[in-house]
């Protein structure tokens, strides 16, 4: 099975990865793309690092080629396998993907642009809310153009703390 998360900066995609595909002991891999594994799950890139930026954010923006082949190798080798983030969230590596459809989710992890500052700003980012907002365009886009063919799932992750007003 292929995971594939996919969402706005601050979202908590990361996060969301993780708590679902990465519990328990991790081991980071040197393969054509670094991944990290618990046995079970294979991810891409680097998780628990001690790095604010895990995940595809630890790979080079011209990873795609190497990402689609390290999936390839994997998918050969029956493993489960998760992406996440920006390095993923494109036309090309959804094309690909289609190939493998039936063994892939899609997964939008959303909240508002607010939630999402506020998070970004916690971890000490200074990305701006045009930013964020044009990657939960993208991301939104994407979820809704590849969703049918990728058995699609939203996942709100917006703060539900007492007293919280967020808009957007």
């Amino acid at each position: 099975m292929i995971f594939v998360i996919i969402g706005q900066a601050g979202a908590g995609k990361t996060s969301f990865v993780k708590r679902q595909f990465l519990q328990g002991e991790l081991e980071v891999v040197e393969d054509l793309v670094t991944y990290t594994t618990n046995g079970k799950y294979c991810a891409m890139g680097k998780y628990n690092v001690g790095i604010r930026c895990e995940g595809t954010d630890t790979l080079s923006y011209s990873a795609g080629e190497a990402i689609r082949r390290q999936v390839e190798k994997l998918v050969m080798q029956g493993k489960h396998i998760v992406l996440e983030g920006d390095r993923i969230n494109n036309a090309a590596m959804m094309k690909f993907l289609m190939r493998y459809s039936e063994h892939v989710q899609l997964v939008l992890v959303y909240c508002s642009i607010t939630e999402s500052m506020r998070r970004l700003r916690a971890a000490g980012s200074d990305i701006t809310p045009a930013f964020v907002k044009a990657t939960k365009t993208k991301s939104k886009n994407n979820f809704l153009k590849y969703r049918k063919y990728f058995r699609g799932k939203a996942i709100n992750t917006e703060a539900k703390e007492i007293g919280r007003k967020t808009t957007d």
